[in-house]
């Protein structure tokens, strides 16, 4: 509502002073009062007032003087040439010749304030009849500038209010566009009243009916999805007890298509009194960020699965002669079991012994299958009570003929006799794996030199477990040292890149560490770290 849309409403404050009676020839006076009256703007009114002055005092000049800090301006200023008034220069420093020459100072007094002041210059001092007359022009003109004051003041607080409001909407808008960019809504949760006012974008992303933005706190939770329901219900509870701030993800049924939509909210409690009235948050949908997650989850499973098959491959002959052996063992023993048999005298005992051997060996076959399937299955990654010296000793059974094949000596610290850490035995293996793998080619190209590969195992702390791999080869160049753990970047002509990159992913989600380091007097050592389990 505009506040000068009320002004005219106000008593009229230009009332003429009754003190001496007015002749009948003062239609002049009445109608410069009437013009005065109609002027709201100070602009205008300002020149009307010197004007009028300078036409009823019959005077030669006229000046409206304001002080303004300390010194007097010129706000007005008429002059008179033969018959006619007009208006001169303005809003300038008033000499002081042109007040004290003046006959006639009239102050505009009103509310016990003087706004102005009114000097006429004429040939000689106005008569008492001519006085009186601008006596009441003054008076006057002091109200009319005293309204025109409060008028352009109700104006500028109405173009101030206007403005206001054109912002407010504006940034109701863009609220409105960020909320819809960012899939991000927000609302207002009031705890005594048990009602929740959600902004356009949240009831879109709940699938409320359109102009539905209130909801109560039954409600709310039954857009929960079954599975999740409990879980937020018990952790809103236990926030609103407590006053605290309240940060959840979980999923929403939406109310008009039964959707599932992943979630993710924050609720302030805002404080008053000491107590805390309502609740103030945002709530994100952030299904395609979920979805993006699980597609590239999925992806590092095939590619960690990709590796494994690939640096198992390197491994061929090495894995087929730990196959072999078994089964050449099988076949000698199940020879000279029939051997023992087929005597004139059965000699059992030998033949048992002999079957005994063979179920050994075909065991012993049978778990380095089991292991080479774990390698290279695609399987969900479980964490579990994993003997780090097991998975040690069986990728280095995986690669032994390839250690004696390249001459590679073996050199185990393997310290305590039992260690255990929590963690997925298909991928604590895996980076087992590619570290010896990678120490056995770094070695390959040596043509001179003892080749020596060092695994080594020990306990930080009581938190965590630390295991080294080393290789006595050539070592990698410093400028290649950073780059190691980047994805595609290797330093094999026939390398993919990808191998230590996802060791380090794997190591970092075990929440552990992996890292590189020159050996001496040369080589190259890879140790993580990871946490430790009774």
């Amino acid at each position: 509502m505009r506040h000068n849309a009320g002004l005219s409403h106000r008593p009229l404050e230009h009332a003429l002073p009754r003190t001496l009676p007015l002749s009948e020839n003062d239609d002049a006076l009445f109608d410069a009062l009437r013009a005065l009256s109609a002027l709201l703007d100070p602009v205008t009114l300002k020149p009307a007032i010197v004007r009028a002055a300078c036409v009823l005092g019959e005077a030669q000049r006229c000046l409206l003087v304001r002080s303004e800090a300390g010194l007097p301006l010129v706000a007005a200023e008429a002059l008179r040439c033969g018959d006619d008034v007009y208006n001169a220069r303005r809003h300038r420093l008033a000499e002081s010749a042109e007040l004290t020459t003046a006959p006639l100072a009239l102050p505009l007094v009103h509310g016990g304030e003087t706004l102005a002041t009114l000097y006429l210059q004429r040939d000689s001092a106005p008569d008492a009849a001519t006085r009186h007359r601008l006596e009441q022009l003054a008076s006057h003109a002091a109200i009319c500038l005293a309204n025109a004051r409060a008028h352009a003041k109700v104006l500028q607080e109405n173009e101030q209010l206007a403005c206001a409001e054109r912002e407010l909407r504006t940034s109701q808008e863009q609220l409105k566009q960020g909320e819809r960019f960012n899939h991000t809504g927000s609302m207002r949760y009031l705890v005594r009243e048990d009602l929740m006012f959600c902004s356009e974008e949240l009831c879109r992303i709940y699938g409320l009916a359109p102009g539905r933005n209130c909801i109560n706190y039954d409600e709310f939770a039954a857009l929960m999805h079954p599975d999740d329901r409990h879980e937020v219900i018990d952790t809103v509870n236990a926030a609103v007890a407590m006053g605290g701030t309240i940060r959840l993800e979980h999923r929403i049924c939406r109310q008009d298509t039964g959707e599932v939509r992943y979630i993710s909210g924050i609720g302030k409690p805002v404080w008053v009194d000491g107590s805390f009235v309502e609740y103030v948050g945002t709530a994100t949908d952030i299904t395609v960020r979920r979805q993006a997650e699980y597609a590239i989850r999925s992806a590092q499973i095939d590619m960690e699965r990709v590796s494994r098959a690939n640096t198992v491959g390197q491994l061929t002959a090495s894995i087929a002669h730990e196959i072999n052996q078994p089964l050449m063992s099988i076949v000698a023993n199940a020879g000279a079991s029939l051997r023992w048999l087929d005597r004139a005298v059965p000699d059992l005992e030998h033949a048992r012994a002999g079957l005994r051997d063979i179920i050994a060996e075909g065991q012993r076959a049978a778990g380095i299958i089991t292991g080479l399937q774990g390698l290279a299955r695609n399987s969900t990654p479980v964490f579990e009570r994993v003997d780090v010296h097991a998975a040690i000793h069986h990728i280095l059974a995986l690669s032994r003929s390839e250690l004696e094949r390249r001459d590679i000596s073996l050199v185990l610290a393997l310290n305590p006799a039992e260690l255990h850490v929590l963690g997925d035995q298909v991928q604590l293996q895996q980076v087992l794996l590619n570290l010896v793998v990678n120490a056995i080619e770094a070695m390959a190209g040596m043509s001179a030199g003892v080749r020596t590969l060092r695994i080594c195992s020990r306990c930080c702390n009581e938190q965590h477990v630390e295991v080294c791999i080393e290789d006595s080869g050539e070592g990698i160049p410093a400028q290649a040292m950073p780059r190691v753990f980047d994805a595609f970047y290797t330093t094999k002509q026939d390398g993919m890149g990808m191998g230590l990159a996802i060791c380090r992913s794997i190591i970092e989600n075990h929440r552990g560490r992996l890292r590189v380091a020159p050996a001496q007097p040369r080589g190259t050592v890879f140790c993580f770290n990871l946490p430790r389990v009774p």
